[in-house]
């Protein structure tokens, strides 16, 4: 794209819209950034200055669907994401991961085998360093690999990796994209532009993502755990496969039950790049799985903890439940949104033997609960009780694991899930549980 000249508005001034910023200054555009709060850096709160715009580059908190947004770009203005603006000055070849759940440890993953090869990776965007911030600095011979959200998708409606992968698709995000459906359609942006001459790694098990088939005209590579892929990636004989050839033992690995989707999309992704089935069974076996993902927090006396803040959705705790080794007592709760927990109770493995529950959305899940005659469950004031119960009961029936998996936003106390995660670490310090 060029943009010498042009006036540029970037609307959003935190980390991505400043980097879009910088970017599209460089460039030699005229560029402003609108911000709804004009205490932001850099920012302005004037309207006014998306009259003059030819470009408006949303950051991926900015809802698209704004009025002025889409009278904007019935206009003839040009309205797209921070990401497609990065990809569009990109010169490197561009790996795009997205999903509901499971986005950011397939993201590193595929990062860390590609390194693990010696080829020259930079893993960006809703991971947390924006696409934009070294977009221009890449050339042909280096890889982009990027985590991308709906928010980012959402408004992407020219970007066309040269592999795209979807991971999985469930109810998530319904209070910014209006429906599931809508959801869906954002998802898909990821894929819809590609050419024949790309890929898109699917999974073939999900069934919101196998409804997308017919729209795909890139390479179609399959992955699940529901038995052989022709072409595609999936267990067998207790070996992550590729196409008939067994590429690591499961055990090498320390994912679990869904997780191991991840381990399957990386492994497409890498096998299509080329990448020797001995360095994606070593980058997958070194890896370190990323923090407040059913990351291993220590141990009180012969109880295992664990931190899942990073399930901020009912898929993905129970992704996490189905992946641990042995009983669970479960830690959910955070902010009311418009989740059905109903789900959660229909979908819990027998493992879970007793769930302590606190947050904005207590009510919410002991009535669930309730509907669903689950009655091992207590209430708590906080995170902090909730573990220390969560402790003394897993004492108290034997279980081996405690887990945080809240299947719950964090906005009701924290900033993100990063946050929460940090603050469950203290609270498990606070209780005595020690590393090692």
């Amino acid at each position: 794209m060029r943009l010498l000249g042009k006036n540029v508005v970037i609307y959003g001034a935190g980390v991505s819209g400043l980097s879009a910023y910088e970017l599209a200054r460089e460039r030699g555009a005229n560029v402003a950034i609108y911000d709804d709060d004009p205490s932001k850096a850099r920012a302005t709160s004037s309207v006014g200055v998306f009259d003059s715009a030819d470009v408006i580059v949303l950051s991926p908190g900015v809802d698209s669907c704004k009025d002025f947004l889409v009278d904007a770009e019935l206009s003839g203005k040009i309205v797209m994401s921070e990401l497609e603006l990065a990809s569009s000055l990109c010169k490197a070849e561009q790996i795009a991961i997205t999903g509901t759940n499971g986005k950011t440890t397939t993201t590193m993953l595929v990062d860390a085998i590609f390194k693990r090869a010696g080829l020259p990776s930079h893993a960006v965007g809703n991971i947390g360093t924006p696409f934009s911030a070294i977009a221009d600095r890449l050339d042909t011979t280096e890889i982009a690999v990027i985590e991308a959200s709906s928010f980012q998708l959402e408004s992407s409606k020219n970007f066309s990796p040269e592999i795209a992968v979807l991971l999985n698709i469930t109810p998530d995000h319904i209070d910014r994209h209006g429906s599931f459906e809508k959801y869906v359609e954002a998802k898909s942006n990821i894929f819809l532009r590609q050419s024949p001459s790309d890929a898109v790694i699917f999974n073939a098990d999900d069934p919101a993502i196998a409804a997308l088939q017919p729209q795909m005209i890139a390479k179609k590579v399959p992955f699940g755990l529901s038995g052989p892929k022709k072409g595609g990636a999936y267990i067998s004989g207790g070996f992550v496969c590729f196409d008939g050839v067994p590429v690591l033992a499961v055990e090498e690995t320390d994912m679990r039950g869904k997780e191991l989707e991840n381990v399957l999309a990386a492994v497409a992704v890498a096998a299509l790049r080329g990448v020797s089935f001995f360095n994606i069974a070593a980058g997958i076996a070194e890896f370190e799985r990323p923090d407040f993902r059913r990351q291993f927090v220590g141990k009180s006396g012969d109880i295992s903890v664990f931190n899942d803040s990073k399930a901020t959705n009912i898929s993905s705790c129970i992704s996490a439940c189905l992946g641990m080794d042995g009983d669970v007592v479960l830690i959910l709760g955070g902010a009311l949104r418009a989740e059905c927990f109903g789900q959660l109770f229909a979908a819990l493995p027998a493992s879970v033997r007793h769930i302590c529950v606190s947050g904005e959305n207590a009510d919410a899940i002991l009535s669930a609960a309730n509907e669903a005659d689950f009655r091992d469950i207590e209430r708590y004031d906080d995170i902090g009780s909730a573990l220390l119960g969560a402790l003394d009961m897993a004492k108290k029936l034997g279980c081996k694991n405690v887990l945080f998996s809240p299947a719950s936003k964090s906005f009701d106390l924290f900033s993100g899930y990063n946050e929460r995660g940090k603050f469950f670490d203290a609270c498990a310090k606070a209780a005595g549980v020690k590393r090692g």
